[in-house]
């Protein structure tokens, strides 16, 4: 005759204590996670110190400084730029650069872009350059493109959409 009472196995009550640990664990990782800061973007402010400095007769440096804000707490690292360099519609240059750069947390940062150019690309000559036949405002220069940064081993891309004049300097 049943007593009413049920049998039950110790395997069956080792199973209940593992199932029991492993949801604490689940639970853990979950509010482990969900209190991690989500990584953000760096934010593009300017470019500053745009400058081509004539190298020969028919080629010229051109440095800028982009200058950057990491919203972040932590150091990120910036690992390259894809950027094209405009004057009015036509592509002067490319740059294609990687880096290893750290960027410490909320705080700006720049980085630096140099690339060469042909001056026939500017529209000016070594000799038109040196008197400054290039009038008093400077010619307008755009880049256009992207920087990319890894935060907390995340990649990023920040766009890059800036217009300033050129100084050029022999």
């Amino acid at each position: 005759m049943k007593t009413g009472h049920i049998n039950c196995p110790v395997f069956d009550l080792d199973k209940r204590e593992t199932m029991r640990k492993e949801l604490y664990f689940f639970i853990f990782v979950i509010v482990g996670l969900s209190s991690c800061d989500k990584p953000e973007s760096p934010q593009f402010k300017y470019l500053q110190n745009i400058v081509v400095e004539l190298e020969s007769l028919s080629t010229a440096n051109l440095h800028a400084e982009a200058v950057l804000f990491n919203p972040n707490k932590n150091t990120i690292t910036i690992k390259g730029a894809d950027i094209e360099i405009m004057m009015g519609e036509k592509v002067i240059a490319v740059l294609e650069k990687e880096y290893n750069i750290k960027a410490i947390g909320n705080e700006d940062f720049m980085i630096p872009l140099d690339v060469k150019i042909r001056l026939q690309d500017l529209n000016l000559s070594a000799i038109g350059a040196a008197l400054g036949l290039i009038g008093d405002d400077g010619q307008e220069i755009r880049y256009i493109g992207k920087i990319k940064v890894k935060a907390y081993g995340v990649p990023f891309s920040v766009k890059v959409d800036y217009t300033d004049k050129i100084n050029i300097r022999i």
